[in-house]
């Protein structure tokens, strides 16, 4: 018997894992408009367990080191007070303007089990709302398997973001402040500045480009933010 197997087995079977979540029917975020948005996790352990490995937990995230990490709480408090915070609760319920279900406001959904992962696209795909989403855990076997042409890889070099795009992925990187609006990467594939960023009149709920399943679209840039954003450049 090669133990050495069934170790490595066990190993990669213990990475598949419901995880706990928390759905919002409607959010107040100028940035991205009024849509379903997920927090992951009932505690802030768990969604900061979810980000285990990503070079930006602590370190330059903004969602961790800005409001987003405070608001959250308020929504976990909904939650244990007896808020329905299901999908389909929040689905049901979303504002009339919605065209996008953003997954997630904090945390990363990428190491959630196959089942989980196929049950939120499943569920989200039959409203005609496009997901959104990113995941720093790109690079891992089965988050490329469960989530591949749903999520965006999430990185921080734009040398990272075209090894995602060869392996298959849409991908987004992190720029300057005085980065231009749009280049090509290194490996000659085209990127474009967050427009939400960019243009005070959009919302991600209007724009979508971060639709991880659209094809021949470009690499997606976010100007770094927060009151970490030197460190995200570092």
């Amino acid at each position: 018997m090669n133990y050495d197997n069934i170790l490595e087995s066990l190993e990669s079977s213990s990475q598949e894992a419901d995880f706990n979540l928390i759905w919002n029917a409607q959010a107040v975020n100028v940035k991205t408009g009024n849509v379903p948005t997920l927090y992951i996790g009932h505690t802030k352990q768990e969604a900061w367990e979810s980000c285990d490995g990503c070079k930006l937990r602590g370190n330059g995230c903004y969602a961790w080191s800005g409001s987003v990490n405070i608001g959250s709480s308020s929504t976990r408090r909904a939650y244990a007070r007896g808020a329905d915070k299901t999908l389909s609760y929040a689905l049901n319920n979303r504002h009339k303007t919605a065209r996008m279900v953003r997954v997630s406001a904090i945390g990363d959904i990428g190491r959630c089990s196959s089942k989980q992962a196929s049950e939120i696209k499943e569920t989200i795909s039959k409203t005609k709302l496009e997901l959104v989403g990113y995941t720093h855990h790109w690079r891992e076997e089965k988050v490329a398997k469960n989530w591949r042409g749903s999520l965006m890889a999430s990185s921080e070099k734009i040398n990272d973001a075209d090894l995602a795009v060869a392996q298959g992925w849409r991908a987004t990187t992190i720029v300057a402040e005085d980065s231009p609006h749009a280049f090509t990467s290194p490996a000659g594939n085209k990127v474009v500045v967050c427009p939400a960023q960019t243009k005070s009149s959009i919302t991600c709920n209007q724009c979508r480009l971060c639709n991880g399943s659209k094809k021949a679209a470009p690499i997606i840039a976010f100007i770094a933010h927060g009151n970490q954003m030197e460190k995200a450049l570092a």
